[in-house]
């Protein structure tokens, strides 16, 4: 019962984040907000895990799994907000289902598992094909969506890569889901944080009503709630089924 309902409580997270960086772009830069939104993520996260008597992280026998768990966050969230400026969110949503096709590419030659048989694929096709159908009134592909359709599918990538990568660590480390997450963004925050400063610099930050109210939100539930629930279905779940 517990897995089903951190399962459905990801995909209602995360089916919601699209949308929620798309109406966050109204005055941050997306470096920016995407900093912000892992710093703020953290920093709760890290009180939370204080205050509770949680262990904390222990970069010296378990780096290797936060460094493949960073890769979901960065460069990975990056390639996504940057996206957020080409396509609409409904084209992001649309892309992010492809991602179980990678998975499965992947899984073999890391996992050793053959999943891209025939009948999963038709099962992959036929979903994009359904996501398709839902969204074509909101598609409109122009010349600028090429590059931000390029950018979810190296996004696609790496968001699938790191999964595999961590649920082949998780056969042999034992870390908690909470453990994992933090220092996923403890891995992912010095490129972040350098990116902003390289790319807009440290200027003053201007928020809007709505800019805030999703920054706040992608913080504290599509980062926090949503990179530990995940962690923790990808944990005790085919990573498959996860995708």
């Amino acid at each position: 019962m517990l897995v089903r309902f951190v399962y459905l409580l990801v995909i209602l997270i995360w089916a919601t984040t699209p949308l929620s960086i798309k109406l966050g772009g109204d005055s941050l830069a997306p470096i920016a907000a995407l900093s912000l939104r892992i710093l703020i993520a953290f920093f709760v996260g890290s009180a939370l895990c204080t205050l509770f008597g949680v262990a904390g992280l222990n970069i010296r026998r378990h780096w290797k799994l936060y460094f493949a768990a960073s890769i979901s966050l960065f460069p990975n969230m990056a390639l996504v907000y940057l996206a957020a400026q080409y396509i609409p969110s409904g084209l992001i949503a649309l892309m992010f289902g492809l991602s179980p096709f990678f998975t499965a590419a992947l899984a073999w030659p890391v996992l050793g598992e053959r999943m891209l048989v025939p009948r999963k694929l038709f099962a992959i096709a036929l979903a994009a094909l359904g996501l398709l159908c839902i969204l074509a009134d909101d598609v409109v592909i122009t010349g600028d969506s090429y590059t931000g359709i390029a950018l979810m599918l190296l996004s696609n990538l790496l968001f699938s890569g790191s999964a595999v990568w961590v649920k082949k660590l998780n056969a042999t480390i034992v870390v908690s889901p909470v453990e994992q997450a933090l220092g996923a963004m403890a891995f992912a925050l010095p490129g972040m944080l350098l990116s902003w400063w390289l790319w807009v610099g440290f200027e003053p930050l201007v928020f809007s009503a709505v800019s805030l109210a999703s920054l706040l939100y992608l913080a504290l539930f599509a980062s926090l709630v949503g990179f530990v629930a995940y962690y923790y279905i990808l944990k005790v779940m085919p990573v498959e089924t996860v995708s």
